[in-house]
This record gives C-alpha cells, structure tokens and sequence, in this order.
C-alpha cells in the first residue's frame, strides 16, 4: 500500500505547505490536509481550512488546491484505520504555527499510517525543508496519476487496528473507525511524546550548529 506527501511551494510565504495522502484499503485513497487559509499563527479548528476526501485517485483534488509535487512511498504493515482516526483527530485540533501546523498533521498521519524513517518535525525545518528530507519517490502532480491498492479479500475477521476493509456485521469496528484517536507521540507524559521532544530538540540543535 502506498502513503505520499504533497507540497506546495509558493504558500506559507515561501516556506511551502504540505497535505498528505495514503491507501485507504478498500479501493479508494484518503487525503487531505491543514490549509489554513487566514494565515494566522493560532486558527480556531472550525475556521483552519481542514479538508479531507476519499476517492479513486487523490491527485485531482490536490490539482484544484494548487499543490506541485509529491513524494511516495511503499508501506509494509499500512495501517489505514489509525491513519484515518488521527485524520479526525486532526480535525478538531486548532492550527497553531508552532508544533501543530500543516508539517505536524501530515507527520501524524504518515507515522500512524505506518510509514518509516520519517524526518522528526521542528521550528527550524519548514515544510519545504521537511519535504525535501522525506524519502520518497519524487513525482509532478500535473502529471501523475494514483492507482489505488485493490482491495484484498479476506475469509476470516479482520483486525481492523492492522487495516484493511471491515465486515459490515462488526458494528464495534465500524464504530472505532470513526473515533478519533490521538497518537500517543502527542499525548502528555507518554513516553513517546518525551523522545519525540528530545529529537526534536536535538535536532534542532544539532541544525542549528551548522
């Protein structure tokens, strides 16, 4: 299954604006991202130009909100349904331009989607920068076309916490798609919210050396 980021490099006075997009695993893919559209350091979550959408092919509603490029990667193990429950989650955080902007939601998402190797997100690196460092294949989105996942077809019950379609009987499953979920990175006092600071941290000293 595959997982992207997408940029536009003009926005952000120059420092680029990033979305992001995975396969959903049924057929279509999910993307969406943080516009913030007033520009305002802190933007109420009602008012923060949050959009997200599932279709066959995620690139024509990056083409109409002016995006460039994008970045691609193979996901082994994607997990879908937490990427999409921290979709929701995003949706009602408020965009604040330090630790929770367009750099941040597209970071969270990828991370619980699954993917690997992502760059730790920081007030010295902008989401040009951050796109620049993601390791991905590189495509034009005047150009590319998206070929969703096929749905994979299961005989047995699915653990939904590992992705994939869900059987339409399992209604404690339908329901937990649609709950939020906060990714523990982002939880006070969790240990993943501590290294998550400390590389942040570390990284941004260590940049700031050079």
């Amino acid at each position: 299954m595959r997982a992207a980021v997408f940029i536009r490099y003009r926005s952000g006075d120059g420092f680029g604006h990033v979305g992001w997009a995975f396969d959903a695993g049924d057929g279509r893919v999910e993307a969406g991202s943080v516009e913030n559209h007033s520009g305002h350091v802190f933007t109420p979550a009602t008012g923060m130009g949050f959009w997200d959408d599932r279709s066959a092919d995620p690139v024509d509603q990056m083409r109409k909100r002016g995006y460039d490029d994008l970045k691609w990667v193979e996901v082994q193990n994607a997990d879908p349904v937490r990427a999409h429950r921290t979709v929701l989650w995003i949706k009602h955080e408020a965009y604040k331009v330090l630790h929770r902007n367009c750099e941040d939601d597209a970071y969270d998402v990828l991370r619980a989607y699954g993917v690997q190797h992502l760059r730790w997100p920081t007030i010295f690196w902008f989401p040009k920068s951050w796109f620049g460092r993601f390791r991905g294949t590189l495509e034009h989105v005047a150009e590319f076309e998206w070929k969703a996942d096929t749905p994979r077809l299961r005989s047995a019950p699915l653990d939904f916490a590992r992705g994939g379609s869900i059987p339409r009987h399992d209604s404690d499953a339908l329901r937990a798609t649609d709950m939020p979920w906060r990714p523990t990175w982002r939880r006070q006092w969790h240990p993943h919210s501590y290294l998550l600071n400390l590389r942040r941290l570390a990284q941004f000293f260590g940049v700031a050396r050079h």
